[in-house]
């Protein structure tokens, strides 16, 4: 199956060698294992990944959530880890912005400018914030991370929306990380792969289901965990966002 993948630490990236790493990466090489597939992974953004599994020319993407227009034309698998969902900022303005407890008292800060990645999902909480009329002004999309990181550190956005696990991509590149701060935490979310419709069967999702349960129930689903410092589902195979 070819899978397509985007830059994003620690889920999917390459090392000082050039060789494909990442959480995501080793789940789905696990999970493919205990199925009896085998992955060739192509890099591309992310919003051609879903703009390919419409038309069936890559089979499956990663770390995806379950929307309506998704469903369209893809299946989801079994939840195979979660992400977490926090509004990061920089961390000179956290004085600024400390009295921002909520997302109802993010939406009442007329100058609270917020940046998203362009064709992600961030849950169903955030997604009821973002159909908000006031804060459509507010949104500012872009494709990359590293633009939306810019644009913060210009002043043009006041914080963006990211899993706090990706701000290991900056770390040790000139103290970006130390200069950032988690002002909300949202929420935390079980996250499926994404098969396309036009390419893959129900047959080929059920088993990969199969083989994400069989993986979640061994020790490697842990070890693999562990080594991105990251902590086990707490919800079942069947709970979905």
């Amino acid at each position: 199956m070819v899978v397509g993948w985007t830059e994003w630490q620690p889920f999917s990236f390459r090392d000082k060698q050039q060789q494909l790493r990442g959480l995501d990466v080793e789940l789905v090489h696990a999970i493919f294992q205990r199925a009896g597939y085998q992955a060739r992974f192509s890099e591309m953004p992310w919003a051609r990944v879903l703009h390919e599994l419409k038309f069936g020319t890559v089979q499956l993407s990663m770390s995806a959530n379950i929307t309506a227009e998704r469903q369209q034309y893809a299946r989801f698998s079994h939840p195979y880890r979660e992400e977490e969902t926090a509004i990061v900022i920089r961390r000179q303005d956290a004085d600024r912005w400390r009295g921002i407890n909520t997302l109802e008292q993010l939406i009442n800060t007329p100058d609270f400018h917020i940046g998203v990645l362009k064709g992600f999902d961030y849950g169903n909480t955030f997604r009821q914030l973002m159909a908000r009329p006031e804060l459509q002004p507010r949104l500012q999309m872009r494709l990359r991370l590293d633009q939306l990181l810019k644009m913060l550190q210009g002043g043009r956005i006041q914080g963006f929306i990211l899993d706090p696990h990706g701000l290991q991509e900056w770390q040790g590149k000139d103290g970006v990380q130390d200069k950032l701060y988690i002002l909300l935490h949202i929420e935390q979310t079980p996250v499926h792969l994404m098969l396309s419709k036009e390419s893959t069967t129900e047959a080929q999702l059920q088993r990969i289901n199969q083989a994400i349960d069989k993986l979640k129930q061994s020790p490697d689903y842990q070890q693999i965990l562990d080594r991105y410092q990251f902590k086990s589902l707490h919800s079942q195979e069947n709970t979905h966002k």
